[in-house]
């Protein structure tokens, strides 16, 4: 081999191994300019807020005709909370329609843009503490079944209305949630396409802090029922599980029935 020819062979294997490193290289994560881990809370909500919604909501809340405004009484903090934590925000599509679905952020960068959007200084409500443990169940059965159940059903497990809307189930909503999709509701009051169902779709309820809280605590229980005596069948109700009872006590006749028969044919 000729000196040249090892030096040809030398810088070939160093492109190779070079190129092997780099192809076995884990990948690094993607993150949009302006937007990294090492930030405070609040530099991370105002980067967050103006990447992800300022192009429906305006830089500043002032809303848009894609969305409604976080400076007035719509939002004090409730409303944005309730739209990311139930991942109705932000939109991909500024056509497509608010709906449920899974949080696109983690709970701290939530926090954050909620906190940087309290400072556009709307008169709405702010992010509620509940605590269910200080409501009275029983209390909060009656309120519950008066105001909740039309359309989330006795059991919380959602449903379809007439209106071809479809109501979300409460099973593993957050008491955080619930007190606040009672403050806001789900709707805005305004025509922005990006709203959701509109206003109206849910009320907002005036109770005071006993009554939220008793709901709150009848659905922890409707959450974990005490299923005492029987399986829950999937919660879906006493005439299903009467259903299931008649059916059992049909099969056991018919096999008694079949059962003395037999016997009687022997005895002949």
């Amino acid at each position: 081999m000729t000196a040249r020819t090892a030096v040809f062979v030398a810088v070939a294997l160093g492109i190779a191994a070079g190129a092997c490193t780099y192809l076995s290289d884990e990948p690094t994560p993607f993150r949009p300019p302006g937007v990294t881990s090492d930030v405070n809370a609040e530099q991370r909500g105002l980067e967050l807020y103006e990447r992800d919604c300022a192009w429906c909501h305006g830089s500043a809340g002032e809303g848009t005709s894609f969305g409604p405004d976080l400076n007035g009484p719509l939002d004090g903090g409730a409303y944005t909370h309730f739209m990311l934590a139930t991942g109705q925000m932000p939109l991909e599509d500024p056509e497509k329609r608010a709906a449920p679905a899974s949080p696109r952020y983690e709970a701290a960068d939530i926090d954050a843009i909620v906190r940087h959007v309290e400072t556009f200084g709307g008169t709405g409500p702010g992010v509620p503490t509940p605590s269910p443990a200080a409501g009275d169940i029983a209390e909060g059965a009656e309120l519950y079944l008066d105001n909740c159940a039309a359309c989330h059903s006795s059991t919380a497990v959602g449903g379809a209305l007439t209106s071809g809307e479809v109501v979300p189930d409460l099973d593993g909503v957050s008491p955080v949630v619930v007190a606040e999709a009672m403050l806001v509701g789900p709707g805005c009051p305004n025509t922005s396409r990006t709203c959701g169902p509109g206003e109206g779709a849910m009320p907002r309820f005036e109770l005071d802090e006993r009554s939220v809280n008793s709901i709150l605590r009848y659905i922890e229980y409707l959450q974990r029922p005490i299923d005492e005596g029987g399986a829950p069948i999937g919660r879906v109700g006493p005439v299903a599980e009467g259903a299931v009872a008649l059916g059992v006590g049909v099969v056991a006749l018919l096999l008694l029935a079949r059962w003395i028969g037999t016997r009687t044919g022997d005895r002949e």
